[in-house]
């Protein structure tokens, strides 16, 4: 089976944002003012131009010139509208701009005393809303690094949107070791995030491995060893890390080949007694690089778990492309105001030196269980910010729970208190421990470094899921 090294590119160009000044029917007395509306349309464009492409529409006088910038709105595919008022307008004008976009409309108001910016944002908004129209409201001098914040979290949540909609799914066997938290219902999936749901079976995974050309898996074993440490014993071999290797490229290749952005991945009981333990190729696909250089992390979750692997997507797009992880919970507590974190595999090796220059503290070492044999990668992850999440259903309605937090190290004998050979995340974080316990539904969490939550709360207000903040 020949290699495959292309992959579905996430967006590479940057996101797209139109900025819409609203006008007064009363265009003689609207112009009496138009200093004060040249100065803020452009200051409003420069400070969106250094990060997003902006199309800037001619103010809008009339229902019929709003219709027409609506329709070169939809047009040109944009999901994040920013209406823009830099003195009062009339805002009836309003409700065609915010029909052009699926997504809520941001209102943008500035502060100033001669602008009357201020009241005719509240007008605006009042209107949408009892009109089942949500909007974001930003108020502020558009040179404030707030005020920025504000606005490039709002076109970023609509870009997560339109991203997380174009999503490729596949769940690479079933349902493992009788996890039920870890199915999800396809049909639920498209109506809310309008995420695409594959399925494949393992023994695709088996097929395509022995087909792998000798010298590719062996380059890619050559790079691994040269990196992290490996001890072999039991039923960890020489020939099982082949077969783990195989595995990864095996699922590499069909990823590349049918355009799958996410995965999920079963492995118990039929991969790891029959064939060999998939660790390896998790780690590898969430990682974001291997013996071919950099690539683009591919967010895959074990014991396919599908509502893992799509939190885990969103964070990765949320935080820019970086990877992300699967862990299990293993201990939370008050006393520590911390959690231990630990999974048999799905950490990439990313997370131990996220600069990827040194994955020395990384062991591959003889796994726990697993019949067919194979190594699980020991490591701590490395200190730093980090933001955790998990979907997760409550009644039939999806909830995503967060919270920040920072990763911290620690002696590598604390792994024996929980498994020896795991790869573990240690983070510190202030949160309300009793409401972690009676509300989260699932016994896995999903973590990226940086900071991340606010921009995942408001794209769950734009889905219309319920976000948890955990943090006190």
């Amino acid at each position: 089976m020949k290699e495959v090294n292309s992959l579905k590119e996430d967006r590479i160009e940057k996101p797209k944002a139109a900025l819409v000044t609203l006008g007064d029917s009363r265009r003689e007395f609207y112009a009496q003012r138009m200093a004060i509306v040249t100065q803020e349309m452009q200051k409003a464009k420069a400070a969106l131009e250094e990060e997003f492409e902006v199309y800037q529409s001619p103010i809008v006088y009339s229902d019929a010139e709003a219709e027409a910038v609506a329709g070169e709105i939809r047009r040109r595919g944009i999901g994040a509208v920013i209406v823009h008022l830099p003195i009062w307008g009339t805002p009836a004008l309003a409700l065609r701009i915010a029909q052009s976009t699926q997504r809520p409309v941001a209102l943008l108001a500035n502060k100033r005393r001669d602008s009357s910016s201020l009241v005719v944002m509240l007008a605006v908004a009042g209107m949408l809303d009892q009109s089942a129209m949500p909007c974001v409201r930003i108020a502020g001098d558009v040179q404030e690094e707030e005020t920025r914040r504000q606005l490039a979290q709002y076109i970023r949540a609509c870009a997560l949107v339109d991203d997380v909609r174009k999503s490729e799914y596949c769940m690479v066997g079933g349902r493992s070791i009788g996890i039920g938290t870890t199915v999800a219902d396809p049909s639920q999936w498209a109506r809310v995030f309008g995420t695409s749901f594959d399925h494949a079976d393992q023994l695709e995974i088996c097929l395509r491995a022995g087909d792998i050309d000798a010298q590719r898996v062996q380059r890619h074993l050559d790079w691994w060893k040269s990196r992290v440490n490996i001890e072999f014993g039991g039923r960890f071999s020489e020939e099982s890390l082949e077969k783990q290797m195989r595995s990864y490229l095996a699922l590499r290749d069909m990823a590349a080949e049918r355009g799958y952005d996410f995965l999920g991945l079963k492995c118990q009981q039929e991969m790891s007694d029959h064939y060999a333990l998939q660790c390896l190729a998790v780690a590898l696909l969430n990682n974001d690089c291997d013996a071919d250089g950099p690539k683009k992390p591919i967010p895959t979750s074990c014991e396919c778990d599908c509502d893992g692997a799509l939190t885990m997507r969103i964070l990765s797009l949320a935080s820019g492309g970086a990877p992300s992880c699967l862990v299990d919970i293993k201990f939370f507590g008050e006393e520590d105001r911390g959690f231990t974190l630990a999974n048999c595999g799905a950490m990439a090796p990313y997370f131990a030196d996220p600069s990827g220059k040194n994955y020395k503290s990384v062991t591959m070492m003889p796994h726990t269980f697993g019949l067919a044999g194979g190594g699980a990668t020991q490591m701590i992850a490395a200190p730093g910010p980090v933001t955790v999440a998990r979907l997760f259903r409550t009644k039939g309605e999806y909830v995503l729970g967060c919270f920040e937090g920072r990763t911290v190290t620690k002696p590598i004998e604390e792994l024996r208190k929980t498994t020896w050979c795991y790869p573990h995340q240690f983070i510190e974080a202030e949160v309300d421990y009793d409401l972690f316990l009676r509300t989260m539904n699932s016994n896995h969490l999903h973590s990226v470094y940086g900071s991340c939550a606010g921009l995942l709360q408001m794209f769950c207000n734009m889905v219309g899921i319920r976000f948890i903040n955990y943090n006190v």
